[in-house]
């Protein structure tokens, strides 16, 4: 089975949140939210895990999946490996791969024009 950690069903949920709200978690499973980056890391961590994305765009079904997904701890910044790329698309996250998550309160990523965080929600 598959555990969802992110689901965005309509605009009734912002996406633009501190640190804090990524780490733990928020909105309403069953219609828009994010699991929590501290609750991935616990995850991913114990043992090994897929990611797989699947997107709506323009009325068509897209996926991407990943044989090994991983979220470091927050002494690292909550930093994402990801390897194993398989999919329907370019592989988005292989430039994203050991980077760091950033929130428009705590800028970690390496744009050094701002915050990437700042640019999409």
């Amino acid at each position: 089975g598959w555990i969802v950690i992110q689901q965005r069903i309509d605009g009734s949920q912002s996406f633009n949140q501190k640190w804090i709200e990524y780490k733990s978690g928020f909105g309403i499973y069953y219609k828009n939210f994010w699991l929590g980056l501290e609750k991935m890391h616990q995850l991913t961590t114990s043992a090994d895990y897929r990611l797989r994305f699947e997107v709506l765009f323009s009325g068509k079904w897209y996926s991407d999946e990943y044989d090994h997904f991983r979220i470091n701890s927050e002494n690292e910044k909550f930093s994402i490996d990801v390897s194993g790329y398989c999919g329907d698309k370019q592989n988005v996250l292989n430039y994203h791969n050991g980077m760091n998550f950033s929130t428009p309160d705590q800028d970690n990523d390496q744009y050094f024009g701002g915050s990437c965080s700042s640019l999409k929600s």
